[in-house]
């Protein structure tokens, strides 16, 4: 994988709903990753519950498979569950997530809330569902990136399993072709959804259209 980041953090939230400005996360998942070599090996792996102040959906406990009860016995406070994640970055550190235009968000969200209100995401950005969409058709989910190099994801839908396999899927895609460094600081979007939203970023992210079929279009 031809990256030139001591560090790569790949990260993955479940949450209560789509919208930072009113949702909350429920579980972090993240991978620390440290360059050895040309390799990338696990560092340091969290899986954190957060409290929450109101029961979570059946739906959403449907969806993540995550129950109130088990939010309330081994849940954390959200600060110190933000603390843990953001001591796992440091300024130079690559951040990957699936979808990460969803993630950002939520990760903008705690570091406005626990830092500084106008706080801007420096780091570098990778989105592995921008390489994916741009060489395999509909659908696009991680799931079905998993399903496509035969991978097993048993907990899909839990931040940590999540967070593991879109590393696994990322490997899967450099070794198919180590463009990987083209879709750093790119987002891309599908024209029926809208733009992604830039405002986290201190970088100038670049957005690229991407349709149903692979390939950009």
């Amino acid at each position: 994988m031809i990256l030139d980041y001591k560090e790569i953090l790949v990260f993955d939230f479940e949450t209560t709903g789509l919208y930072p400005k009113r949702d909350k996360v429920i579980e972090i998942g993240a991978v620390l990753l440290e360059k050895k070599d040309d390799t990338y090996i696990i560092k340091e792996e969290v899986n954190l519950l957060i409290k929450q102040d109101k029961p979570i959906t059946d739906f959403i406990s449907n969806l993540t498979g995550i129950t109130n009860e088990m939010l309330e016995k081994d849940g954390i406070d959200e600060e110190s569950a933000f603390r843990k994640l953001d001591s796992m970055i440091s300024e130079d550190t690559l951040l990957v997530a699936y979808n990460l235009a969803f993630d950002i968000g939520f990760l903008s969200a705690l570091y406005q809330m626990y830092v500084n209100p106008r706080h801007l995401i420096k780091n570098d950005i990778l989105d592995c569902m921008a390489v994916y969409k741009d060489r395999y058709p509909y659908p696009h989910k991680l799931e079905s990136a998993v399903t496509t190099f035969n991978l097993i994801n048993q907990n899909a839908h839990r931040a940590s399993e999540d967070a593991k396999a879109t590393f696994e899927v990322l490997k899967m895609l450099a070794k198919e072709q180590n463009n990987l460094k083209i879709y750093v600081n790119v987002l891309g979007y599908n024209k029926k959804y809208g733009l992604p939203n830039r405002e986290y970023f201190f970088n100038n992210i670049k957005l690229v259209a991407q349709g149903f079929n692979g390939y950009r279009e």
